[in-house]
């Protein structure tokens, strides 16, 4: 077993693809979403399917909490050892590949303004901040959204393009029945402009009815094609990823993922 560390010049995407290439039986990523969705894309880069294990030490772990992973450390080391490999889809936001969730307008202001300095200083509760100081700061833009159903052209606040569902728990989904292995996206397009709409949404995701607004638009698709006027943020599982436009792609269950035998999607 060999051990590596990120550094400001050394990322996870070098690493796991230096270890797929060089016939590592499987890769271990410690660390949040932004470490874990560099090692995947590593190891799509590749292009050699060994399996990925996550030790989630992040702020949100947002990927391991839809995954049903294990937060503690030695049931995770558990599964890192004798998990059940289980392929799940991965998308490509222009070219890089992401594990979770890609996101334009309001929430990737969100996560750019959740700085690792703030994250550090204040944990979930910087998330919170963020929000905050971005719903007041940032405007509706036009979308026009291509996606396998036809064109979609409307003002919103935000698109999330979501390979995995959930938020804090379980239970808070951004849609119903968002998947990790069924080989399409959910698209969910927010069109809230004030507090009190946006105070509305939430309140729908909490009670288990994320779709049931006018609020939001839920399509699914393989492919999604975003532009927007004027042009937005982008971000990708947790990580800033340029402006708009975006051209996103699936591929379908293209990496195995260490799971436990109790997770739901464990094959």
């Amino acid at each position: 077993m060999e051990r590596f560390e990120t550094t400001p010049d050394v990322s996870a995407d070098s690493l796991a693809r230096r270890a797929a290439l060089e016939g590592a039986e499987r890769v271990v990523a410690i660390g949040g979403d932004g470490t874990v969705a560099e090692a995947a894309a590593g190891l799509i880069d590749a292009g050699r399917a060994i399996p990925l294990a996550i030790l989630p030490r992040g702020t949100a772990n947002v990927l391991a909490l839809n995954l049903g992973l294990p937060t503690g450390l030695d049931a995770g080391i558990r599964t890192a050892l004798a998990g059940v490999p289980t392929p799940i889809d991965i998308g490509r936001l222009n070219g890089v590949a992401f594990a979770l969730t890609v996101s334009a307008g309001l929430h990737a202001e969100v996560v750019a303004r959740a700085s690792r300095v703030r994250k550090r200083r204040l944990g979930v509760a910087a998330y919170g901040l963020a929000t905050l100081e971005a719903t007041f700061e940032t405007a509706p833009s036009r979308y026009r959204i291509v996606h396998d159903g036809g064109t979609l052209e409307t003002e919103a606040s935000m698109v999330h393009v979501m390979n995995c569902g959930a938020v804090l728990r379980r239970s808070w989904e951004f849609a119903p029945g968002i998947s990790p292995v069924d080989g399409v996206f959910d698209i969910l397009v927010h069109k809230a402009r004030t507090i009190a709409e946006y105070l509305a949404t939430a309140a729908y995701v909490i009670r288990g009815a994320p779709t049931s607004t006018e609020l939001v638009v839920h399509v699914r698709s393989s492919r999604v094609e975003i532009e927007a006027v004027p042009d937005v943020r982008l971000q990708r599982d947790g990580e800033m990823a340029g402006t708009s436009p975006a051209r996103i792609e699936m591929l379908p269950k293209a990496l195995p993922v260490l799971l436990p035998p109790g997770s739901p999607w464990a094959a």
